[in-house]
């Protein structure tokens, strides 16, 4: 079984997180199914030689709301910026 330690500031956070999947940059995770529990945006997956353990470096959100509207303005899903022809 993997280990997922999340990282923050170069501070650990979170040891020994269980998740079914391997995330990727730029995934949203959360620690639980609630919407008003801290999301995490994974910026870095930080592997070592055999070893089970995998580092993720993340950006903390207070809850899924304030996840999803820094992450979609950063990524301009909604096309709010039109690019001027």
């Amino acid at each position: 079984m993997v280990q997922y330690n999340l990282i923050l500031a170069s501070a650990r956070v979170e040891t020994d997180v269980k998740l079914p999947i391997t995330p990727r940059r730029g995934d949203v995770i959360s620690l639980s199914t609630g919407v008003n529990t801290p999301h995490y945006l994974v910026q870095r997956v930080e592997l070592f030689a055999d070893s089970d353990i995998v580092n993720l470096h993340v950006q903390r959100f207070p809850d899924q709301l304030s996840a999803k509207l820094a992450i979609d303005g950063f990524r301009n899903t909604r096309q709010f910026l039109k690019d001027e022809e």
